[in-house]
Parts: structure tokens; sequence; C-alpha cells
């Protein structure tokens, strides 16, 4: 019953922080979204006639992406508020909604997409087997998973700056304690702290293996508008990884 209460409080943050969320990523144009997008967007190629799942799709910016690129596009989530949004602001004839609990089986049959994306949602829920076990259940053979997370190394590290008030490096802690943490960016949420070897164990017991591992950082055109995110270039703030169905 606590496990469930923690999972219905979760979509209950993210509920209340959707309008907020929604305003600073500006539909994945901020300088952050920016960094991991590119690297998503290099894995995917073309999406042109595939069947693609946009789990943790949130507004459904990046859904609608893939449907304007000739994408079949079935978009889950498991808030009403974000997908209230997207329904409202991401419309496309390739483009279908679905509200769904992650955290649990998938309502899709077996081998049904080519693709499933998730973009920042891992880190977001409190349970990743079985939600990476459903992804490899519903994927061809062969077929894709491309998903994209806060850099579970560094992302919960305290930042160290110099005389010159220039971040210069980050002080590690537990890393290998799997831990709950609350965040306030655009609102309290939820972050499941987890080291890089569950998610690959996972990957690995749901029969698809690591085919890239990327971590991401900012075009030098982005940094020279934005000075002061240059530290992006001495320690990477998030990861991307392909994994094939077999």
């Amino acid at each position: 019953m606590k496990e469930d209460n923690i999972k219905e409080d979760n979509i209950k943050h993210w509920d209340n922080a959707a309008e907020n969320y929604i305003e600073k990523n500006n539909q994945g144009k901020n300088f952050h979204s920016q960094i991991y997008l590119v690297a998503v967007n290099e894995l995917l190629e073309n999406v042109n006639g595939k069947r693609v799942l946009d789990a943790g799709c949130g507004d459904g910016f990046f859904s609608l992406e893939l449907a304007q690129k000739g994408a079949l596009v079935t978009a889950i989530d498991g808030s009403d508020a974000m997908l209230n949004i997207a329904k409202r602001k991401h419309t496309h004839d390739n483009l279908q909604y679905y509200n769904m609990d992650l955290t649990r089986k998938l309502t899709f049959e077996d081998k049904f997409f080519d693709i499933v994306v998730a973009n920042m949602l891992l880190m977001d829920i409190a349970e990743i087997e079985l939600f990476i076990f459903e992804v490899a259940r519903v994927l061809k053979k062969p077929g894709t998973f491309v998903f994209s997370i806060t850099h579970p190394c560094f992302f919960l590290g305290d930042w160290e700056e110099d005389e010159n008030n220039t971040k210069s490096y980050k002080k590690i802690r537990n890393y290998l304690d799997e831990r709950v943490e609350e965040l306030n960016f655009w609102g309290k949420t939820l972050h499941y702290h987890r080291p890089l070897s569950r998610y690959m164990d996972a990957i690995e017991k749901a029969g698809m293996y690591v085919s890239s591992f990327k971590e991401p950082i900012p075009s030098r055109e982005s940094v020279e508008s934005r000075p002061e995110q240059e530290y992006h270039y001495r320690i990477p703030s998030f990861v991307v990884i392909m994994a094939k169905s077999i």
C-alpha cells in the first residue's frame, strides 16, 4: 500500500507541476533539453513509416515531432494534466495519446512497435525493471529502444567553485546507494537515483543489449550564447542509451 501511495503522490506532483514544467521546457527548446535531444534524434535516425511508442510523453512536443517526420506515434503518460495539455497543443493525424501507468504491464500486443523512446522518464518512476521488460515485449524483433536520463553519476553531486566562482568539479557522495530525492525545478517532483549498473542489468535481463551509449554535451554555438553553461563540457549532465531487442 505504501508503494502505491508513493506512485500516486508522484503522479500528483507531475499534475501540479505540469504547466510550470511545460513553460520552462519550451517544447524541448530550452538549453538543457537540447543537449540530450540532439543525441536522441541522431540515434533514432529515419522514423518515417515506423510504429513508435513515446513513453512518458509529457506535453507531447516530441511525440508531435516524430509524427511530423512520418512516424505512427502512440504517446503514453501517467499524468492527466500533461496529457490534457498534449491533446490541446500537439495534435497530428499520426498521433494518439493514452493515460497509462508506466510501472505496470502495458496494454499493447507483443512485438507491436518498431521503436520505443523514453525521454527523461526512467529516473522519475519508482520501478524500472517491469517497464524495461515491457519495452522488450512490445518491441518487434529486431527493435530499438532509445532513452535519455539525467546522468546518475553526477546529477545529485554538488558543484565546487574556484576563486572566480567557476564551477570546477563535483563532489560525489554515496553513488551506489539507491534513494529517492525531492526536486523543485518546476514544482515538487521525485527523483529515483540508481547507479548505471541498474539500468544495464535491467536491459540485459529483458533480453536486449546496449548498442550505443552517449554522454552528450551542448553545441559550441549554444554555449557561445550562454557562456555560463560552459561547465557542461567538464562533466556530462545526461546519458542517452540505445538498446536493441533480438
